[in-house]
């Protein structure tokens, strides 16, 4: 909750964040809907190493998040350009913690390069 008298704004490493929080879920899916862009993040298991893809499906930045079950955290703490929002670049990290089989703390930031 942020307080419209005071509101605030976060800037780290030439970005600004304009999205920052976390999810707790027991799905293999969260969608996010910012400013119209739909950004969905699938878990997926194959066996092989933790990683992730991105694809356009159905006008929606889809990226599958493989193997992502560490109880110690994974993810991508380095900013990764997954598109633009009113003429910037959008950027994305996240982190999950696997706490049992699809049980997940999902850590996610949404920012904008600095202007």
């Amino acid at each position: 909750m942020t307080n419209s008298e005071f509101p605030i704004k976060i800037f780290t490493g030439g970005y600004e964040i304009i999205a920052s929080g976390i999810v707790h879920t027991e799905t293999d899916e969260i969608q996010f809907e910012l400013a119209g862009l739909i950004i969905k993040y699938r878990f997926k298991s194959d066996g092989g190493t933790g990683r992730f893809a991105g694809t356009i499906v159905d006008n929606a930045l889809v990226i599958d998040l493989f193997n992502a079950n560490n109880v110690l955290s994974e993810g991508k703490v380095d900013p990764v350009e997954i598109g633009n929002l009113g003429g910037r670049a959008l950027f994305a990290t996240w982190v999950t913690n696997t706490l049992e089989t699809n049980r997940r703390q999902f850590s996610y930031t949404f920012m904008l390069r600095k202007q």
